[in-house]
């Protein structure tokens, strides 16, 4: 009992498939994806199918042979350019889905027609054939079973109909008759409502796999940033800077694209952090981090926390101008947040920032730890010389580690 009672159960979540109005265009997308070539073949197929009949025609209704021809071709070119106008036309998946049954339903009547006007002997047996149109009309479906319901029925309404008014003083044969058609109209009606019942589960299946793709790709990008940015500051971190130093590099050698680097000291630093605070050193890291980024172009330059309170930016440019107005932008950003700094040996009353800058395009570098050196003693220099202040190196002189007095 348990196992038919769980068999019912799924029949019955699965009868409640449903697809609401506002993931339909997703629906419809889907279908065009995956079902369209087999909707298109099988219009094909059953339009050729049904004119292929007129061999049928030909041997059991002989006198009816040459309007058979006539009429199946007619409708064999009606029915290709239907095909071209419904799928090479439209997007609509319902009519590329209910075009079939609808052929069907024409080619049903025209074939009564032809039936009921042919004197063989063998109409009655030849009658059975007619199942072939319940077959094809559900065949095909993919989309809408409430159409092949409907569409079925007509079908039905139209053969029983012709049956009954082919043998009008006996019941017998429609009797018999029905009783071979009702069986196999069940069946392709309960064929169509698991194939399309089948095709609405694969789609939410597909929706879900895609969803959780979007969910994996999100949490893989937020812990690729956890990995690569610094917590406090919001920059990116001391293994990014390495990382992408290394890349630019790379991009400069094999691609001519030259960059340069600035590294930033907060002056005095260490005096502020005793005196106001551990609390307040965070905050002024996160607001001078915050200032720099702010006055970089987004795409152009990126900002990291090298160590401590250093700060290292990479930036896209070879121009010795562009860099100085930007190291002096970042000295004047950095000023204008007034932070006020009370205990600096050097009597100054607020917070500053030193910068050392190179390009990377400057003669005798050979690798790029020799670029963060000498940034490193453009750094050390504009400290020595008073901070509050930007050193660039001369891309005129070759470097060499002795070669940058301090």
């Amino acid at each position: 009992m348990s196992v038919v009672a769980n068999l019912l159960a799924a029949m019955r979540i699965r009868w409640r498939v449903r697809i609401p109005a506002a993931l339909w265009p997703e629906f419809e997308h889907y279908i065009q994806r995956q079902h369209r070539p087999f909707l298109l073949l099988t219009n094909i197929v059953a339009a050729f199918a049904f004119f292929s009949y007129v061999l049928a025609d030909a041997l059991l209704i002989p006198d009816m042979a040459s309007a058979s021809l006539l009429v199946r071709s007619v409708l064999l070119l009606i029915a290709l350019f239907n095909i071209w106008l419904v799928f090479g036309r439209s997007r609509n998946v319902l009519l590329m889905d209910q075009l079939m049954p609808v052929h069907d339903l024409i080619a049903t009547l025209a074939w009564f027609e032809l039936l009921k006007r042919s004197h063989s002997p063998d109409v009655p047996t030849f009658l059975y054939a007619s199942l072939i149109f319940i077959v094809f009309a559900n065949l095909g479906v993919r989309v809408s079973f409430k159409g092949a319901v409907v569409s079925s029925l007509a079908i039905s309404l139209a053969i029983i109909s012709n049956v009954a008014l082919m043998n009008p003083h006996n019941s017998k044969p429609l009797l018999v008759f029905s009783l071979v058609y009702l069986p196999v109209l069940l069946f392709c009606l309960f064929m169509s409502w698991n194939t399309t019942t089948s095709v609405r589960l694969a789609f939410y299946a597909a929706q879900e796999q895609r969803r959780r793709k979007h969910e994996l790709s999100l949490l893989n990008q937020r812990l690729h940033t956890l990995a690569s940015t610094d917590a406090l500051t919001r920059v990116g971190n001391r293994r990014a800077f390495d990382v992408q130093l290394e890349e630019f590099w790379l991009q400069m050698r094999q691609h001519g694209r030259p960059f340069a680097l600035l590294l930033v000291d907060i002056d005095y630093f260490k005096p502020y952090n005793d005196h106001y605070g551990h609390q307040a050193g965070d905050h002024i890291l996160a607001d001078v981090a915050s200032a720099m980024v702010s006055c970089l172009r987004s795409g152009q330059a990126r900002a990291f926390r090298y160590g401590g309170e250093e700060f290292a930016i990479l930036l896209q440019s070879g121009s010795q101008e562009e860099l100085q107005h930007i190291a002096q932008r970042l000295l004047q950003q950095v000023a204008a947040l007034e932070v006020t700094h009370q205990y600096r040996p050097d009597g100054m009353q607020h917070l500053t920032i030193s910068l050392g800058a190179a390009l990377s395009s400057i003669a005798g570098l050979q690798q790029a730890s020799d670029l963060l050196a000498c940034c490193d003693r453009m750094l050390y220099r504009a400290k020595q010389l008073g901070r509050n202040q930007a050193q660039l190196a001369d891309t005129s002189v070759a470097w060499q580690a002795e070669s940058i007095p301090v």
